[in-house]
């Protein structure tokens, strides 16, 4: 593999986000009552393996002391080669791709990973053993370094580590498992707890490493953060416009048995006549007064405004640099069989300002049930309306009630607050709401998301506008990912197949 090859591979590895702490914090806030720090990135991750049954070694019993890797003459055994593979796997699992590939059927998570091609030469396993392996680096190299700067886990670290520990020996009680037998369900027969707390704690001081490395070093003027914007503004940019879209396939036909039948060249080019025909018509519709939503409603064709940057024909008329407020057109896309009316009529950056929150997570977990009993939405909606009504009216008679009830680990210690939360941060419905036209500060509301009821408090916004946060992100993204890069290259693996070859399903 070419030296150019293999640093992308890595860069897409390390894109995962298995040891990239800051990449892990910023899709744990997307949800607010997820954990938002690493602690909880490594140890909640079992949490959902076990609940899908994914993750179960079955590999006999096996000499914990077998080597599986050795980086720079530091040999790690199989059960550690084993708790990097299963993050790596967890990690997978818990990212937008591998949740489309296991909803999809891409990868198949009842059936063993080594009878699943990845691509071409590597199978599942295989992939996850080749990540497993470069994180190992990773940790090795940060940790190394930390201890070399002075980087520790302070008390106040490892006391939320402990708490962690404490909430998985519940999970595994709770499911029926001793702590270890637990460990051994997610690792495999040799992991035990004593190398699974070592390598977390590792991994922690690794992520802390990388965040006191990025913050003191992936730092950037207002000038280099303006001209990246520059440079990529179409990904940066809103466009207020229309899009209508005419199907121009042809009916679809059957034969005499259900059989689809293919349509004739004939066939095809009626239908784009006649959709062009359609286009046409709303255009000089448009032109002459008419309302173009009506006018998509009248010919029973699709209309959105949702504009995004693209590389598909509408993409890039609407973020063409020429595009001027008024300009209307109909396009043809042959390959897709349609043609589109547009309106373009505003292009501006993305200055959603930033915000801070407070907020309740109410769940089931708040309510008393009897022994059997399923909780309603109803139910919880009214347990939130309830804890609202006590509020006695201040920000922190708000935050003592968050501590209180909110079932979201991530802030029910600390009042519930989230801090600076950039747009798209939250999901959709807790984001909306601050966002709301006329939100100020001090409001309150209950919204409901797929996790519950949030109770919120708008403490207010903030001053970074959003394109100027993303610019930012993606620079120190991008450093981050090649010093990542450049501090795996910085020590050697071997691996013992022997060992290697005990791990994995």
């Amino acid at each position: 593999m070419s030296a150019s090859r293999e640093k992308k591979k890595r860069q897409e590895l390390l894109a995962s986000g298995t040891v990239d702490p800051k990449a892990a914090r910023q899709a744990e806030q997307r949800a607010a009552e997820k954990k938002s720090n690493i602690l909880y990135g490594v140890i909640a991750a079992v949490f959902v393996v076990v609940a899908i049954a994914l993750v179960v070694y079955n590999s006999g019993i096996i000499q914990r002391s077998k080597t599986a890797v050795t980086i720079d003459g530091r040999s790690y055994t199989v059960p550690e080669a084993a708790y990097y593979y299963g993050q790596a796997y967890q990690s997978f699992l818990n990212s937008d791709t591998g949740y489309f590939y296991a909803i999809t059927g891409a990868l198949n998570t009842q059936a063993s990973l080594k009878s699943q091609n990845y691509s071409d030469d590597q199978t599942w396993d295989d992939y996850f053993k080749e990540q497993a392996v470069e994180n190992m680096r990773f940790v090795h190299a940060a940790t190394a370094a930390a201890k070399e700067a002075g980087v520790t886990l302070e008390s106040a670290e490892l006391e939320d580590f402990e708490t962690g520990l404490a909430a998985l020996k519940e999970t595994a009680a709770k499911n029926g498992y001793s702590y270890k037998a637990y460990l051994n369900v997610i690792y495999g027969p040799t992991m035990t707890p004593s190398i699974y707390e070592s390598c977390s704690k590792d991994m922690l001081l690794a992520g802390k490493y990388a965040d006191v490395y990025g913050e003191e070093n992936f730092v950037y003027t207002e000038d280099q953060i303006q001209g990246y914007y520059d440079g990529h503004k179409e990904n940066y940019d809103l466009v207020d416009g229309a899009i209508i879209t005419i199907s121009g396939a042809p009916e679809a036909k059957t034969d005499a048995d259900g059989n689809a039948v293919e349509a004739t060249d004939e066939e095809k080019a009626a239908a784009m006549a006649a959709a062009k025909e359609t286009a046409d018509a709303i255009l000089a519709g448009y032109k002459d007064g008419g309302d173009l939503e009506a006018l998509a409603d009248e010919h029973g064709v699709g209309y959105s405004t949702n504009i995004t940057y693209s590389s598909s024909i509408t993409g890039q008329w609407f973020y063409d640099e020429s595009r001027r407020a008024g300009d209307a057109a109909t396009l043809e896309n042959q390959s897709g069989s349609s043609y589109y009316v547009v309106l373009f009529n505003s292009r501006e950056r993305d200055e959603a300002l930033d915000y801070n929150v407070r907020h309740i997570l109410v769940t089931k977990d708040n309510l008393e049930l009897a022994e059997g009993e399923e909780a309603t939405d109803d139910q919880i909606l009214a347990k939130a309306q309830e804890i609202l009504a006590s509020w006695d009216g201040t920000e922190d008679g708000f935050a003592s009630l968050a501590n209180q009830y909110s079932q979201d680990g991530g802030s029910n210690t600390n009042g519930g607050l989230y801090e600076d939360v950039a747009k798209g941060a939250m999901v959709p419905a807790f984001q909306n709401w601050c966002y709301e036209d006329g939100r100020k500060n001090g409001d309150t509301g209950i919204v409901a998301s797929d996790y519950g009821q949030h109770i919120m408090y708008f403490v207010g916004y903030g001053s970074t506008p959003y394109w100027h946060f993303a610019c930012e992100s993606a620079l120190r993204s991008a450093a981050a990912s090649d010093w990542q890069v450049e501090l795996i290259d910085s020590v050697t693996a071997e691996v013992d197949a022997g060992g290697m070859n005990l791990i994995g399903q």
